[in-house]
C-alpha cells in the first residue's frame, strides 16, 4: 500500500515531469546543433570558388544609323571564376554582357578590347578572345529580289522541274556601302538529293553574292525564305521541226548557208512545256569559218520541263561564199538567208532567241569582223545542266 501511495503522490508526478523536461531539452538542442552544422556546410559550399565557361554574343556600341560593322564573331567564350552561388546564377540567367565600345572611331579596320558588364564584383571574368578585329564602313541599304537556284542534274531521269518559287519576293540588305554595290544577286540555294522525284519545299538561308559568286559579309532581312521546287514526271513526247540559226559572228566578207538531213526532232518533257514549243532552233557557230565545213552539233533544249532531245546530235554543212557587196563597199554588211535541203534556213540569232544549246565538236569560239554576213549572236546556255541557273518556264 505504501508503494502505491508513493506512485500516486505529487512528488512522483513532479519527478516524472522533470525527467521529461530534461529529455525534451536535450533533444531540441541536439537538433539545433545539427541544423546549424548543415547550414554551415551549405554556406561553405556557396562561398567556395568555382569556374564556368559561357558563350556570349558581343554587344557593340556605335552609331548604327551611320556605320556598318563587319568581322564581329557570332559568340565569344567568357570564363567566370567566383563564389559558386554567384557563378551559377550568372550561368543560368546570362544576365551580363560582353561589350565593345566603337564610339569615336572612324571608318577602317580596328582592334577592339572586349569587356564584361553586369557581373558581381566578386566574380572574375575573362573573354576568349580578349580582342577582336572589326571593320567600320559607311552604311548602305538596298532591296534585292530572291533568286532560287538548284542543281537540275540531281533530278531523276524522265522527271523535270517547274518554276521554283519563294515566299520572299524581295529582301532588304544592309552592309558596307561598297559591298552593297558589289551585290549581283541574293540567292536561295536548294540542296536536292540524288535522283529526286518529288517536289521539294524547305526553309533556305539567303546569301548575297557578287558577280564571281563570292558571298558578301552583309545582313539580309529576313535571312531565310521558304522555297518550293516543283518536280513532275516528264514522259510526254512531241515531234517538232528543226531550224538552224547563226550562233555567232562570221568572218568579214563572207556569207553563209546551212543544211542538214535532219528535218525533225523529238522532244521529251512535261505536257505543259511541250505545248509551248513549235520548233527547235539550233544555233550554229560561225566563228573563224572561212570555207565550207561539216560539223557535228549536239542538241539540248534550254526550256524548263524538257528533259531530252532525239536525236542527240546532227550533222550540219556550212556553206561559205565571198560577199561581193562587202568587197566593193567598205563598212557594209549583208545577210544571206537561204533555204537548205532540209528546210532549215540561216537566220541571224538576234532576231529570235534560241531554244537549244549546240555543241560544235572540234570548233573554237571567237569573234569575226562585223562585216561578215552572219549577224552577231550567241548560243544560249542550258538551265537544265547548270547548278546555278534559275528556271523561268513553268512546267506541270
Amino acid at each position: 500500500m505504501k508503494i502505491a501511495q508513493i506512485f500516486r503522490s505529487k512528488i512522483m508526478y513532479s519527478l516524472i515531469a522533470l525527467l521529461l523536461t530534461v529529455f525534451l531539452f536535450v533533444y531540441v538542442n541536439s537538433e539545433h546543433l545539427s541544423g546549424n552544422e548543415d547550414q554551415s556546410q551549405i554556406s561553405t559550399s556557396l562561398m567556395k570558388n568555382t569556374r564556368a565557361t559561357i558563350k556570349k554574343e558581343p554587344n557593340l556600341s556605335y552609331n548604327n544609323d551611320k556605320y556598318y560593322v563587319s568581322g564581329v564573331p557570332q559568340n565569344v567564350k567568357v570564363s567566370l571564376i567566383g563564389p559558386s552561388g554567384l557563378v551559377k546564377a550568372a550561368e543560368n540567367t546570362g544576365n551580363f554582357q560582353v561589350v565593345a565600345d566603337l564610339n569615336g572611331l572612324k571608318p577602317g579596320t580596328h582592334t577592339i578590347n572586349l569587356k564584361t558588364s553586369g557581373l558581381s564584383s566578386e566574380i572574375s571574368a575573362r573573354t576568349d578572345p580578349e580582342k577582336i578585329k572589326v571593320k567600320i564602313s559607311k552604311k548602305g541599304q538596298a532591296s534585292f529580289p530572291v533568286q532560287v537556284r538548284y542543281d537540275s542534274n540531281k533530278i531523276a531521269k524522265e522527271y523535270a522541274a517547274g518554276v521554283a518559287n519563294s515566299n520572299r519576293q524581295s529582301v532588304k540588305v544592309t552592309g558596307a556601302r561598297t559591298d552593297i554595290k558589289k551585290i549581283e544577286s541574293v540567292v536561295a540555294d536548294v540542296n536536292l538529293s540524288d535522283n529526286v522525284k518529288k517536289s521539294v519545299s524547305r526553309n533556305v538561308l539567303l546569301r548575297a553574292i557578287d558577280e564571281n559568286g563570292k558571298q558578301l559579309d552583309v545582313t539580309i532581312s529576313p535571312e531565310t525564305a521558304r522555297v518550293n521546287v516543283p518536280i513532275y514526271l516528264a514522259s510526254s513526247h512531241k515531234k517538232v521541226p528543226l531550224r538552224l540559226v547563226s550562233g555567232g559572228q562570221g568572218v568579214d566578207g563572207k556569207k553563209y548557208d546551212f543544211s542538214t538531213d535532219t528535218k525533225y526532232v523529238t522532244l521529251t518533257g512535261t505536257k505543259d512545256a511541250l505545248k509551248k514549243i513549235d520548233e527547235l532552233k539550233v544555233p550554229v557557230s560561225l566563228a573563224g569559218v572561212d570555207a565550207d565545213e561539216d560539223r557535228t552539233i549536239s542538241l539540248v533544249s534550254d526550256r524548263s520541263g524538257i528533259t531530252a532531245v532525239s536525236p542527240e546530235t546532227i550533222q550540219v554543212h556550212i556553206g561559205v561564199k565571198s560577199d561581193a557587196k562587202s568587197s566593193s563597199s567598205s563598212g557594209s554588211s549583208s545577210t544571206s538567208e537561204t533555204t537548205s535541203s532540209s528546210d532549215s534556213r540561216y537566220e541571224p540569232s538576234n532576231s529570235s532567241s534560241s531554244d537549244a544549246v549546240s555543241s560544235d565538236k572540234g570548233s573554237s569560239e571567237g569573234s569575226g569582223s562585223s562585216e561578215g554576213s552572219g549577224e552577231s549572236g550567241s548560243s544560249s546556255s542550258s538551265s537544265s545542266t547548270s547548278s546555278s541557273e534559275q528556271k523561268t518556264d513553268p512546267a506541270a
